[in-house]
């Protein structure tokens, strides 16, 4: 009783929270960079390393759907019984993909593991659509047209082994909030090879082909992209990308937008700005509630509290009068959900498409003996009733997935839908 209640101290070596945000901060810990396959002393110092900032400062921790004590117990003998650094690297790997947490990427001195998945890549970019790697594209155009390959192709199998059991090999080992999002992750790296080429097979309008790719060395990789931040759709519906909108040009945007009947925020993509609060009082017309946080404690390790709500928009009669409908999908993570979670208290806003990747809140980086760097969701985001946004990520209010046919016409029906609901379809 005297230990509960003696006075902790505010200050830690070992432990601070960032100052305006709360997210902890792993402060002075020794990475041991030399040590590429560590002793199985340092093993266990990685495994109780990570299990106590999970235990004590992952705000997510009630959301991992396991005894994470029971973690704990399953991989000691992992961790002691690992053979060389792959093996280690792949250990590390499976323990923080338990943690259901898309911000949870491994990286620093992983060049095995890096080479194991394989350092090179085909210009063809995949997306998991109704559940099987689809082309939607290409990361080099002039190169991914050289393959033949066309968006719509469906990939059934790489190297002679059926893409079912590729996905199920890296389940595992893929960190990840929800299963859509695992699927984006395993998409990413499905075609990557240390190999000059690639062997596929695959599937065309119900006819099975077989390919041979060639793989490169270094691409831009860019999930989702455009060429402009605002356009007009029609005369009266406005577009605006989230990924490339400057706050800057808000004005110049509201004079061309204020008068149209329908805008569609597209946030299938990753802010390059952070133009929420500047758009939100454009489009709210009073300072409305869309979050809440949630802190751990120096004083008291594995306590959380809630801390503050934040509000978007102002006090704006001039503000956006015509509907708002919003585009999101399994690529709108962490600061993408939160402006999604901002727009969405416009008072005629429709949200559009399909689960997102469940991971939010300013991020908390881990140092892990071998010089290996990991991630943490540092802080809870709630919705104002407390409702979680972790894992279940931003539920739309129409579900609304790509098809195969779809994209072999070269639709994108997310927007057609959203284009619907502005005209009152």
């Amino acid at each position: 009783m005297k230990v509960k209640r003696a006075k902790r101290p505010s200050e830690h070596y070992y432990i601070g929270l960032y100052a305006g945000v709360g997210n902890p901060e792993f402060k002075n810990e020794n990475d041991y960079f030399s040590m590429k396959y560590p002793d199985a002393g340092f093993r266990l110092l990685t495994l109780f390393r990570y299990w106590n900032i999970i235990q004590y400062y992952f705000p997510y921790r009630n959301l991992i759907e396991e005894d994470w004590k029971s973690v704990l117990e399953e991989f000691i003998p992992k961790f002691m019984e690992v053979k060389d650094e792959l093996g280690y690297e792949l250990a590390i790997l499976e323990l923080i993909s338990r943690i259901h947490d898309t911000h949870a990427v491994i990286g620093g001195n992983i060049q095995v593991l890096l080479s194991y998945n394989g350092r090179r890549i085909t210009p063809v970019k995949l997306t998991f659509v109704e559940n099987a790697p689809v082309v939607t594209g290409y990361y080099d155009e002039g190169l991914g047209k050289e393959t033949g390959l066309k968006n719509g192709d469906i990939i059934t199998a790489v190297n002679g082994r059926p893409v079912e059991d590729i996905v199920k090999g890296k389940l595992k080992y893929t960190s990840a909030s929800n299963y859509p999002t695992k699927l984006r992750n395993i998409a990413h790296n499905l075609l990557m090879s240390n190999d000059s080429t690639i062997a596929i097979e695959y599937n065309r309008n119900g006819r099975q082909e077989n390919m041979t790719l060639k793989t490169f060395a270094g691409f831009n990789y860019r999930i989702h992209g455009s060429d402009t931040c605002f356009k007009l759709v029609s005369k009266d519906i406005a577009y605006i990308n989230n990924e490339t909108l400057q706050k800057r040009y808000l004005p110049r945007i509201w004079e061309e937008m204020k008068d149209t009947k329908g805008l569609i925020i597209d946030i299938r993509n990753y802010p390059t700005d952070f133009p929420i609060y500047d758009l939100s009082s454009y489009l709210i017309p009073k300072s409305t509630p869309f979050v809440k946080f949630s802190t751990g404690s120096i004083e008291t390790p594995g306590l959380f509290t809630f801390i503050r709500t934040r509000n978007a928009g102002g006090g704006n009669n001039d503000h956006y009068k015509g509907k708002v409908v919003i585009l999101i999908n399994e690529i709108s993570q962490s600061s993408s959900e939160f402006h999604t979670m901002a727009y969405r208290v416009h008072p005629h806003a429709v949200v559009v498409g399909s689960t997102t990747a469940g991971a939010d809140g300013n991020v908390s980086h881990i140092i892990l003996p071998g010089g290996i760097r990991t991630m943490i969701s540092g802080i809870g985001v709630y919705y104002p009733d407390g409702k979680e946004t972790q894992r279940v990520g931003i539920v739309p209010d129409i579900e609304l997935k790509p098809t195969i046919q779809g994209i072999r016409e070269g639709r994108d029906e997310l927007m057609e839908k959203a284009i619907e609901i502005i005209n009152g379809q």
